[in-house]
């Protein structure tokens, strides 16, 4: 930026320096020119005053010199009389001059050519005498050339060192304009003044500081968050891994009484289908996570989506002694079926699992009364409650306000954090009201 800044400088200078010169120039030329004129009318108008009194004869007796003046003296008729620079005899008429031809008409008259006998550009003045004979008197232009020429290597001279001296003060003035510039403290950059100028980009930098600032926030909260997950995922994988290996090396060794191999396959076969489903738990995270924005939402019954979720659990229910129940009816939603369906169907296994066994689970679906959303889907239980203290992280990944339960009922601990994600994705709202020993309800609001 700084060369660039100079260079344009520089140029403009230049071409400044350059202007003015041609101007100085026209204006010293036409100032010239101007003087050259008043010069040969105010000689001319002083030879006519002398000639009228003492007759042009005394120009030749008396051999003037006029230095850069011609004299003519011409006739009427146009024939030359008397020429100060060549032969009158020699010469043409001069009727049909310019000047002489507008002097016999007007008694006055000028004009600017180049002259036929002495070859060089001249301006010409004449006026009518007392005896009707025409003065004329020329200066050279060639000498406003001479002049002109002379002067040009002082201007010249002039312009490269005030364009010398403008580059010096343009590369100073550069340089401490940028200083500021240079100096800014990028991490903090409102902490200095600086050019009112720059404030519109310090505040742009210090919002864009802060932003970077969050993110990295947020990058080291999600890293910490992929580091826990990975280690309860090793954790709870390991766990019934251990199991299973245990209890088969126990009867592939024939350490174990044959009526108790019933009781050790079942308990092989419960923690593989608790290793199974914390598998597919952790596959519908990760969809959820990286499949977000291309999940296709369409129009979803959330009361065909209830129903067949209550159908689907009403056996595990009665295994408990359980009333699962549904009531309500509202308009269809925006969403992915698939995903709604994931959330609503594990808030109602949760419902069953954590539930006194005689208990009851009532799933509710009416109008929202809350504003900005639609349809409020609701599931009540009576079962062990969640403490207030620990409302707000039971939708972290594997927490478990009762583990030694979620371990008698299989539970994974990311059941309401597939819930947490799927309300994310839709934009819809999750409350939980509980109390200890006496039961919970799990509200979500969708949009319309």
């Amino acid at each position: 930026m700084k060369k660039k800044m100079i260079r344009n400088t520089i140029g403009i200078v230049v071409a400044a320096v350059i202007l003015t010169f041609l101007a100085v120039t026209a204006l010293m030329y036409n100032h010239s020119v101007d003087l050259l004129k008043d010069g040969v009318t105010s000689e001319a108008e002083s030879l006519q005053a002398a000639i009228d009194m003492e007759g042009y004869d005394f120009l030749i007796s008396a051999k003037i010199i006029h230095m850069n003046r011609r004299i003519t003296i011409i006739s009427r008729e146009g024939t030359v009389l008397y020429d100060s620079e060549a032969d009158a005899r020699t010469m043409d008429n001069h009727k049909d001059r310019p000047e002489v031809a507008q002097a016999l008409y007007q008694g006055t008259g000028s004009s600017t050519r180049v002259s036929e006998t002495l070859d060089q550009q001249d301006y010409y003045y004449a006026l009518t005498l007392t005896n009707g004979y025409i003065l004329r008197v020329s200066g050279s232009m060639d000498s406003v050339y001479q002049m002109m020429w002379d002067m040009a290597p002082y201007m010249v001279a002039l312009a490269l060192v005030i364009i010398g001296v403008a580059i010096i003060i343009i590369r100073v003035e550069t340089s401490r304009m940028v200083r500021p510039i240079n100096d800014i403290n990028l991490d903090k950059p409102l902490d200095e003044q600086n050019y009112e100028e720059l404030m519109p980009l310090l505040n742009r930098m210090d919002q864009q500081n802060e932003r970077i600032r969050i993110q990295m926030e947020e990058l080291k909260h999600a890293e910490g968050m992929r580091r826990e997950f990975s280690a309860n995922v090793s954790h709870e994988l390991k766990t019934p891994l251990m199991a299973i290996s245990g209890y088969a090396e126990i009867i592939s060794r024939n350490m174990v009484k044959k009526e108790d191999i019933p009781e050790f396959a079942d308990r092989i076969y419960k923690e593989a289908n608790r290793m199974t489903t914390l598998v597919e738990d952790i596959i519908k995270l990760s969809r959820l996570d990286e499949q977000s924005d291309m999940m296709p939402f369409e129009s979803v019954d959330l009361n065909r989506v209830t129903n067949e979720i209550v159908d689907a659990l009403q056996m595990v229910a009665r295994k408990r002694n359980i009333a699962l129940t549904v009531d309500g009816d509202v308009p269809p939603v925006n969403g992915v079926r698939q995903v709604i369906y994931e959330m609503l169907y594990n808030l109602c296994d949760n419902a069953i699992k954590y539930n006194q066994d005689g208990g009851s689970v009532h799933v509710l679906l009416e109008p929202s009364p809350k504003p900005d959303y639609a349809v409020r889907w609701s599931v009540w239980d009576t079962g062990i409650g969640v403490p207030e203290d620990e409302q707000e992280r039971i939708f972290e990944r594997f927490y478990r306000v009762d583990k030694s339960h979620s371990r008698e009922t299989g539970g994974t601990g990311l059941g309401l954090a597939i819930v947490k994600h799927g309300a994310n994705l839709h934009d819809a709202l999750v409350t939980v009201d509980s109390k200890l020993n006496e039961g919970t309800c799990i509200a979500v609001e969708f949009r319309g």
